[in-house]
Order: structure tokens, then sequence, then C-alpha cells
């Protein structure tokens, strides 16, 4: 039999919003009958809600107690301290060991108390945690991404929902609203990394501690990516397609190959959660740890976020540009700073097609050596690149410049529904947006050939972005009906809300 006791004494930190470097270590555990977890009904009666208790006892919760006091995790619950103080909401962080695979962040719960229950209206993590992910990091790590999510949800509230339906993971292209999301959760991820006191954790990172034929698994290689592919700045380039027999739009939506001699377009970039997370590490990475300092260098940005949350975006915000424009506002040099990194960091892209296109002739002579033809080009992109930090940063409205039209597309017919997916749940159809499609995710389209594909692909990196889907109907060599009745298909949809 399970010792469930000792299985929840591990649960929930609630740390106080004045002494978050000195954290309380609280503990929830599933309140359960019938060998179920008890729900109840949300205040209003919108959805159901875990009924919670208090534990304060075992080893699992003095493990989790001495790294909410002296780990990493002890500067996360001072981020999320100074959330709280940003947003004025909040009171505590709580986090709660899960039943089931998985971490999310949610937003409230009952509380059971001596006294009876009381609703408790924050967010809190909702974690699978264990000795063993507690002595070995990976719990100060996926932690520290899932509280990334509630400071977003502190700062700005609930984010627009996009469109896409696509799985999200480091490398995959989903939505703006998505890839800005778990891109900003992701970058504490190699942040821990580059700070954490867990002598294990450093090993695995350092690659002296290995376990054969467990970075094969997908959910592994995910994990690497969003450490090495930030660090390496791998999720600007274009994907290769995997090799191999089966689905061509998984392995192109995991594909884990990158050509560095070929760069996304600008909105690509924005719909990379792997991209998003590059530019926020290479801004709030660089500098001292220790809570005091993480502090003043995210206070910036947190604020940025709030301000954000008084725009009341929608849909239709550019988020990445807009917070860059708000960052400004709160500190000139921070906002100037960040501007550096988001040009710099996307070779140019998200301003310039031109620029963009100097660094990939830059790449293809590097790749192969070629000193006489690498040396000159070099020189100049330099030069370029220097200019256009500087025009972007008297103008931060360039930053929305280079961004294509959302253009969703909901096909008629179900995409591969007649086998599950390797990657998460399949979703019966996926949504197409014609500007950040790649050849694959295009050929799921009725009526689009590899050829006409391939037509349209060579079209939209040559001439631009496509402006409406008649534009694409007329380029693509398509008529327009058919692919008018997709993108109202797609409307009428409305956003996909995520987990």
């Amino acid at each position: 039999m399970k010792n469930w006791g000792a299985i929840f004494a591990g649960l929930a930190l609630a740390c106080s919003a004045t002494l978050a470097s000195a954290a309380e270590l609280g503990v929830l555990a599933p309140v359960m009958a019938d060998k179920a977890p008890v729900v109840k009904a949300r205040p209003g009666g919108t959805g159901s809600a875990p009924v919670l208790s208090r534990v304060t006892s075992g080893a699992l919760y003095e493990a989790l107690q001495k790294e909410a006091t002296s780990g990493f995790t002890a500067d996360m619950l001072a981020l999320d301290d100074l959330a709280m103080q940003i947003s004025g909401s909040g009171k505590n962080t709580w986090l709660l060991l899960s039943l089931e695979e998985g971490g999310f962040p949610r937003q409230g719960f009952w509380l059971q108390e001596s006294g009876g229950t009381r609703w408790v209206a924050e967010p809190y993590v909702d974690l699978v945690v264990d000795a063993d992910s507690a002595a070995d990091g990976s719990f100060e790590e996926i932690f520290a991404h899932e509280l990334g999510h509630v400071f977003l949800r502190r700062l700005i509230g609930d984010l627009p929902e996009g469109h896409s339906r696509t799985p999200h993971h480091s490398v995959s292209i989903t939505d703006q609203q998505t890839a800005f999301d778990e891109g900003w959760a992701t970058h504490f991820q190699p942040l821990v990394r580059r700070f954490t006191r867990n002598e294990r954790l450093l090993a695995q990172d350092q690659g002296v501690e290995t376990r054969s034929y467990v970075p094969l698994w997908m959910h592994h290689l995910d994990r690497h990516y969003r450490v090495e592919g930030v660090r390496q700045n791998l999720f600007v380039h274009r994907a290769v397609t995997l090799p191999g027999a089966g689905d061509a739009v998984e392995r192109r939506e995991l594909s884990t190959m990158f050509d560095r001699a070929r760069l996304k377009n600008a909105s690509q970039m924005l719909a990379s959660e792997g991209v998003v997370a590059t530019f926020f590490f290479r801004h709030l990475g660089p500098g001292l740890g220790g809570a005091d300092a993480l502090k003043a260098r995210y206070e910036p940005m947190f604020r940025a976020f709030h301000a954000l949350r008084a725009q009341k975006p929608s849909v239709a915000t550019p988020l990445l540009p807009t917070v860059a424009r708000l960052l400004a506002t709160q500190s000139e040099d921070d906002g100037k700073r960040f501007i550096k990194v988001l040009v710099e960091t996307s070779y140019g892209a998200l301003t310039s097609p031109a620029l963009a296109a100097q660094a990939e002739q830059l790449a293809v002579a590097g790749r192969f050596g070629d000193g006489d033809a690498f040396v000159p080009l070099l020189q100049a992109a330099r030069k370029a690149m220097a200019a256009e930090v500087s025009a972007v940063q008297a103008d931060p409205a360039r930053l929305e410049s280079q961004i294509g039209a959302a253009l969703w597309m909901l096909p008629a017919v179900a995409h591969n529904a007649s086998r599950p997916s390797r990657a998460n749940a399949v979703l019966a159809v996926r949504t197409v947006d014609l500007n950040t499609a790649e050849r694959e995710q295009l050929m799921t389209l009725p009526g689009v050939s590899a050829a006409i594909a391939e037509r349209a692909m060579v079209s939209r990196d040559k001439d631009g972005y496509f402006t409406s889907v008649t534009d694409f109907a007329r380029r693509a060599g398509l008529p327009a009906a058919p692919i008018q009745a997709m993108h109202d298909a797609a409307i009428k949809a409305g956003p996909y809300p995520r987990e």
C-alpha cells in the first residue's frame, strides 16, 4: 500500500509576501475520498477546484523546505514576492504535488482547515514531486519554469489565447501568445542551471553525470534544448525536417536539427517559445546571482508586464514588441539593452529582412571556412547591425514592422486522426498560419500539393508575407474560395484554450 502521507508531505510552498527570501515552507495535500482527490464547485459555480489540506512533517517536506530557504528556489520565491508587491495582490506562493504527470500553473483552490473550508483565490503550481526530483535538481528547474507562468498571471492576468493547436515544445512554432507565455517560463530553466547550488544538477549540466538511453526520450530532449538551445541561440534558425517515415508534420514540429545558414522570419520567431526564451535569457541572465541582484534585474521587466495588463492585451497585441516599448518607459537603459538583445539575437530578422539575408550569406561563407568571403562580409554585417540597433532603439515601433498578418486556416479534414500522436495528444485538426507555416504544414491544407507548397514558400521568402487569404491563393496558384472557407472556419472556431 502506498504511504500517501509521505508522498503528500512535500507539497506546497507558502511564502510570506514580505519574507520571500526566508520562505516559510507550507505543505498542501489533496483531500482524498474513495481513493480520489476531492473537488468542490468554485465560488459562483464556474467549474470545480481541488480541496487541499496542510501537512507539516515528513522527509519530503524537510527536503523542500531546505530548497525553499537555501536553493535557487529561494531566489524564485523572492521574485514571486516582487511580483506580488508590484501587482498589489497575492500573499503566498503555493506548490501542490500532482497525482498525475506534468506541471501546470493553476488558479484557486479550497483549503480545508480545522475551522472548515475556505476559498483561496491565488495561483499555484501543480507539479509531480518526489525525493529523487528534489535531490537531483529537476524539481528546482521545473518549479522555476512553472512559477514563471505564475509571475505572468500575477502581473498581466490571463494572457489572450492564440489560434495554434500545435503541441508546444521548445522547438515548435505555435502562435505569439503561446510562445510568449511558454518562452518566458522556459528562460528560467537555463537561469537555474546558471545559479543552482545543487551539485547533482551541476554535474548533469556539465555532462559528468549521465544515464544511458534516458536522453533519447522526447521529454528529455525537450528539456535539453530548453537549456542548450537557448544558450546557443539555435531556435532563430530554420528547422530541418527529421528523416524517416510517418507523419511529416510531426517530424518537422519535433525536429532538433537546424540549418544555421537559414533564419526563421520575424513572425516565426515571435511564435517560437525557444526564440522568446532566448531573448529573455540573454537580457536577464547576465549579472550576479542571489535574490537581491535578481530582484533588481527583474523589477523593470515586471513593471513592464504590469503596464501591459493596464492595456488589456488582445490576440491582436504584438506582445514582445509591446513589452519592449513599455520596458523603455520603466527604464530607458533596460529598454535599449533589451532592444539590442532582440535585434542582435535575431540577426536583424525582427526588423530588417535585408540584414537577416546578410547574416545568412555570412553563414554560408563561414560554414566552409571561406575567409576571403567571410571577413569582408563580417565587417559589413557588423556595421549594418550597429546601425540597425541604433535605429530601433530610437524608434521601437520598428519591432512591429516585419510581423506578418496571422492568417489562420482550419482544414475541413482531420490531420492524421487514425493513430495517436507521439507528441502529447493528437489534435483532430491542426490550424495553420499561412505566414508561419512550413512546407509540411501547408501540405495539410486540401488542394495544396508539394509543388504548390514550395511555390508559396519561395514567394513568401522572396516577396514578403501574404497580406490576405486572397493574396496567398493568387501567389500559390489556387482558387480563393476554398482557402477563404478554411480561414472563415478558423475565425469561427476561435482561439484554442491550452492547459
